[in-house]
């Protein structure tokens, strides 16, 4: 509910020019923390390690050097289940709270053959997730920070980067950021680490003049190194809100939300529907002779049709026209299945509009530019169908939404030309964006920016490829991992690691 409030940057894609063609001026709205915590105070809080080849894959590709390495410790690390094993900062918790309906989408996975897996790792099956809530509220990395907060810590709220200092030789020496509208260099002996996320972080770096050099020199920033900041933008792409109905009234809505038992419960007993996180099921599927999985469902026991289209509607690009040709016909309460493309074909940018540190990048996911996300998210309303053809369905009585999708009109409902000009005008984002500083290209594996000294990137943009899965997860884990390198990096032995060798505190590339 933070989104599209002073807490939210309120980021917006370019107009896309194969998809989101059903949204208000064809564009996917991006939030993104403006806030201590960052995204993690806006996101579903839903934590998956992903799948181990996925990491195997990253290293393989962007390391110079010949080894396997073993991320499975740092998950392990930061996570605090409750168990003697796991005891890190970071709550992993069930859900708190369940509807009524929960319990079925379960049933409707074991009756097509699905087991029911343990909700962290990316495994083949449906699960309830596994969330960072610790007693009903939110949990954020700004909540561990600010348990263990130390007397060399110094927080700035209202500050806003420019760029950063960097000597003749490339070595980061600060930043220039601006406080309360007056400019600040804050200075740095041992290094810099940008956290400013897939946004933030190129925009930063392409102002400091570290990026494509012909896209800068067309800014008017003096290129100092030429490295494809900006490039490699992925996101989990997916549709189908409001794609079902029930016969069936959930116990979750907006009549319960605003009861005020729902309030009591809340402050408590740290319980009841404000501990929701909507989604209560998850589930991975390999649609091929894959190992890894390439599609994900996370299943909503609601729709967007929830509050009558008076606030969550535009929280996704729904804009009056499509509200009143589409989803204000719906009679019946909604319901929904977001298949999601774990690992999406199509590749897209992020870019400076022009020099000025105020003005919001240009980006463009360049979203279903490759056929095969389009396949992928076929496939998955192939298997939606599917599972609503279950004994557990048929007693909720769900069925799928029979109004056809304003724009695809003249073709066939329920047909593979339907459902692919469905796919191309209703194209929402999971918020999983990753990329722009990819790890072996901008970064090198111990996370310093490539050709520089003392300047780090630690956020989701360095990740390689989207995980299968939520990236919260394994973003936190790489930041661990950065967390151990830097520190072996910058204070003890001063000589370049390989990353892989860090943890067993070796030093020997």
């Amino acid at each position: 509910m933070l989104q599209k409030s002073s807490f939210d940057w309120g980021y917006r894609t370019v107009p896309q020019k194969q998809a989101c063609l059903g949204l208000d001026d064809q564009v996917s709205i991006w939030p993104m923390g403006k806030i201590l915590g960052g995204t993690a105070m806006l996101n579903n809080m839903i934590y998956v390690r992903g799948h181990p080849d996925d990491f195997a894959r990253w290293f393989r590709d962007t390391c110079n050097y010949d080894y396997s390495i073993d991320i499975l410790p740092y998950f392990e690390k930061l996570e605090n289940n409750g168990t003697n094993k796991h005891k890190g900062s970071v709550p992993i918790s069930d859900l708190p709270y369940k509807s009524n309906v929960s319990d079925y989408f379960l049933q409707a996975g074991i009756c097509l053959g699905f087991g029911i897996s343990d909700g962290v790792n990316a495994e083949p099956g449906f699960s309830s997730p596994k969330i960072t809530i610790q007693k009903g509220q939110r949990w954020t990395p700004y909540h561990q920070l600010a348990k263990n907060r130390k007397r060399n810590l110094a927080i700035v709220t209202n500050a806003f980067v420019e760029k950063v200092l960097l000597r003749d030789n490339f070595e980061a020496y600060g930043v220039k950021y601006t406080h309360m509208e007056e400019p600040i260099f804050a200075k740095a002996k041992k290094g810099v680490i940008l956290s400013a996320g897939v946004i933030g972080t190129p925009k930063i770096l392409m102002l400091s003049g570290i990026g494509p050099k012909q896209h800068l020199e067309k800014m008017k920033i003096k290129p100092k190194l030429d490295l494809p900041v900006g490039d490699n933008l992925q996101d989990h792409v997916t549709t189908g809100l409001d794609l079902l109905t029930f016969d069936y009234s959930p116990n979750i809505g907006i009549r319960q939300m605003l009861s005020p038992w729902s309030m009591l419960n809340y402050f408590l007993r740290s319980r009841g529907p404000w501990t929701t996180v909507g989604c209560e099921s998850i589930g991975f599927f390999n649609t091929a002779k894959e190992i890894v999985p390439e599609l994900q469902f996370m299943i909503f026991p609601l729709g967007v049709t929830i509050d009558d289209g008076y606030y969550l509607s535009s929280l996704t690009g729904i804009g009056e026209r499509l509200w009143k040709k589409y989803f204000a016909k719906i009679d019946k309460p909604s319901f929904t299945i977001l298949p999601i493309v774990l690992h999406p074909k199509s590749r897209g940018t992020v870019r400076l509009k022009n020099n000025n540190p105020r003005t919001p990048p240009l980006i463009n996911p360049n979203y279903l530019s490759d056929s095969y996300d389009i396949d992928i998210l076929i496939q998955g309303i192939e298997m939606i169908k599917e599972f609503i053809n279950t004994p557990p369905m048929h007693r909720l009585g769900v069925k799928l939404n029979p109004i056809k999708f304003p724009g695809c009109e003249k073709f066939e409902f329920d047909t593979r030309p339907y459902w692919e000009c469905y796919v191309r005008h209703f194209t929402l984002t999971a918020y999983h964006p990753i990329g722009t500083c990819k790890m072996g290209e901008v970064v090198e594996t111990d996370f310093k920016v490539k050709g520089t000294r003392k300047l780090y990137v630690v956020d989701g943009s360095i990740l390689p490829d989207l995980p299968s899965g939520n990236p919260n997860g394994a973003i936190m884990m790489m930041a661990e991992r950065a967390a151990e390198i830097i520190k072996h990096h910058c204070w003890k032995t001063q000589r370049k690691c390989c990353a892989a060798e860090v943890f067993q505190k070796e030093c020997q590339c």
